[in-house]
Parts: structure tokens; sequence; C-alpha cells
């Protein structure tokens, strides 16, 4: 018999939860099987069986958490189950006068069931036969364990209405990693925000004039594309907001690669897929990671791999209709951008008011790398960008 024990499967990953048993007890599963589906807070993953032979015990049930190095299961390997197959084989059945007898399994004890009446003065008997109160169900206060009046009346009485209990959800999961993240985050990391508008009106026109070539090709082209590429581009300009702070050393990590996460609303919470080396993908490129990306973030079919690495965050809440927002940094990352929807504004454009798409923007920063001053010149430089798509084209 070997123990299956949940693996140590990296990436920091303390426990996991039971999302669905692939093989039952008793059934035969040959090495590399497919046993159990696990969540972390990363992702749900399928482990294998390290042995062929048969599933003898299965330990814990649809959605219990357990640690890593916990027994799933228990594998009798093939060898011990042809043994014993053989043992079974050999052994002599019971044998009576008129041939071969099965042999009769272990009796059960049965336990003797009947009511129990506890002590009651007449009086009191016929006080709950009027109340119809069932006497075995009440437990007496009295002498010896004496039923009295008093508790009779009380059994009798209608039970005060309890206040409707509140739902509790278990705290699991990808919303647990993003619970214990976000602490983290707030605890370590110095949050200042600014804020500024930028005037879209080329940008449109310019995914309204690919958005074509984008789909003859597959791809939904949206805006977000555009903002990714505008701010790898600013990124070399500005190192401070792709780096990170080893506090353990005391020093700023200056990151060489743009690896560009972007928050992924899922019905299990949030995930941060990460585009890697995103300053070296065109445009259509750009596009087509992020959609293939967020679809298997919310079918949970991510990898931890693609889940880890990102040395700056984009938060678009403007996906679903926000405007406005002060994101919260994704550690160790120093900087996270938040995108709200484009929406027409009233602008002033040679000094009359006009109406023109506009994309409002967060850069929440860590002030203990970063100064108001840089983020500003950053934030700057990006508005620059998404309102000169030229720019954006010219450095591809």
């Amino acid at each position: 018999m070997i123990e299956f024990k949940f693996p140590d499967v990296g990436e920091g990953i303390a426990e996991g939860e039971i999302v669905r048993w692939l093989v039952a007890v008793g059934d035969r599963v040959r090495v590399h099987q497919p046993i159990v589906e696990m969540e972390t807070d990363k992702a749900v993953v399928e482990l294998p069986s390290p042995r062929s032979g048969v599933i003898r015990e299965l330990r814990g049930a649809v959605g219990d958490t357990v640690a890593v190095g916990a027994v799933l299961a228990v594998i009798e390997e093939a060898e011990e189950t042809a043994m014993a197959e053989m043992k079974e084989q050999a052994r002599p059945a019971a044998v009576g006068v008129v041939g071969e007898l099965e042999e009769a399994p272990e009796s059960e004890p049965h336990a003797e069931s009947g009511e129990v009446v506890p002590p009651v003065l007449p009086r009191d008997r016929k006080l709950a036969a009027e109340l119809g109160i069932d006497l075995a169900a009440v437990r007496g206060s009295g002498p010896g364990g004496r039923v009295t009046e008093a508790d009779i009346r009380a059994a009798g009485a209608p039970a005060e209405e309890a206040p409707a209990p509140a739902e509790r959800i278990p705290l699991k999961g990808v919303r647990k990693a993003m619970a214990r993240t976000m602490t983290a985050s707030a605890r370590s990391a110095v949050h200042v925000t600014v804020m500024e508008r930028a005037d879209a009106l080329a940008l449109r026109e310019l995914r309204e004039r690919e958005r074509a070539l984008a789909e003859g090709k597959g791809v939904r082209l949206t805006y977000l594309p555009f903002i990714v590429k505008a701010l790898t581009l600013v990124l070399e300009r500005f190192p401070l907001l792709n780096s990170s702070l080893d506090e353990e050393t005391e020093e700023i990590v200056l990151h060489r690669g743009q690896h560009i996460g972007f928050a992924v609303d899922t019905p299990e919470g949030l995930l941060v897929p990460v585009v890697r080396d995103a300053r070296r993908k065109s445009i259509l490129e750009l596009a087509a990671a992020l959609q293939e990306l967020s679809e298997r973030a919310r079918q949970r079919k991510i990898t931890p791999a693609e889940l880890k690495g990102g040395t700056f965050s984009i938060s678009n809440y403007g996906a679903i209709g926000g405007l406005w927002g002060t994101p919260i940094i994704n550690p160790p990352q120093s900087a996270i951008l938040g995108v709200g929807r484009i929406e027409e504004a009233a602008v002033v454009r040679g000094g009359e008011v006009v109406a023109r798409p506009v994309v409002p923007l967060s850069l929440t920063f860590d002030h203990r790398i970063i100064d108001g001053a840089t983020a500003q010149r950053f934030l700057n430089a990006l508005v620059e960008h998404i309102e000169n798509p030229d720019l954006i084209l010219l450095e591809n």
C-alpha cells in the first residue's frame, strides 16, 4: 500500500481544496492517471496517480481544504492486488452435506429500542395530555429527573422566534489568496494615487481603422492593447515604475523585462494573468494575448506560471462600467494603473467647449520608492501617448 499525498506544487502554495474526485474506491488506476482535481489559490490542477493499482481509500470530501503533505488516497499497488487475488482464490470454501455453502457475513449487533418515559406525577401527566405534550421528549428538572408542571408548561409554550442566521461563505481558494495578498500590500507599501484624464479621440479613430484587420485574424480589438503598448513605452523612460523593493537587502530592483499583469474578474475572485515581455509584442499580439489569457482565467484553466512574475499591473475596471478608482498595488510591484470607462465629456479645445471621448486614469504607486513628481511625470507621458497614438506606432 502507498499513501498518495498532496504534493508541493511550488509557487508558495500551502493548501488546496478538493474540487472533484476522478476515481472511486475499488477503481483500478494506471500510473499518471488523474485521480483528483484540486483548486489552489492559483489554479485548478489535476493530480496524477504515482503508481498503478487499486484505490483502497479516498480521504476528504469535495469542498474540503487539505494541506500540502496530507494523504489524499491509499493505493494498493498492482503487485499487491495480484497477490491478494491469488490468496482469495486459494482459500477453501465452507463445505456442508449438500455441497458448498457461502460463508455467512459477521452478524451486526442489534440495539433494543423502546420509549422511555420520565417519572411524572399523575396530575402533571394529565396536564401534559391536555396540552398535547410528549413526556418522552421533556427533560425533567425535579428530584430524580421528575418532570414538573413547570417543565410541561415550558415545553408547551410557543418558541420565541430566533433571528434569521446570516449566511456564511468560506474564504478559500482565489478569494483567500486575494485577501492575503491585498492585506500584505496594504501593510507594507505606502499607497498614493494620482489621477488624470486623456482625450481618446485619436485612439478611438485608430482602433476603428484597425478593428476589421484584427477581426480577420480572430482577435477582438479593444482599447486595452493600445494602453498596454503605450504603458510599456513610457516604462522605459521611468524604470522606477517597473521596479520592486527588496526589503531584506534594502535595494530597489529595476526589472529588465516588462511583464504586465492585468486583473480578470472571475466568479471565484480576482486573478491577474501576466503578459510576458509586453514591450516586444505588437498591438495585435497584445490583443490576442490579453484575450486568450482572460478566457482561460475565467475558465480556471490558467497555469500558476502564467500568474507570476509580473512587474507592473493594470486594473481595467472601465470594462464593467467603473469610472475612477484607487487600485491596490500587487506586491512586490511598485505601481498599478487603473483604467476607467471611456465616455463623452465636455473639454475645451481651441477656446471652445466640445464633446470628446475621455479615458480616466488612476496611478497608484509605492511612495517608499517613487516620489509624487516622478509619478505625475509618468502619468503625463502616458496621457501624451494615448492622445497621440502615432507615438505608439512610431516606437512600436
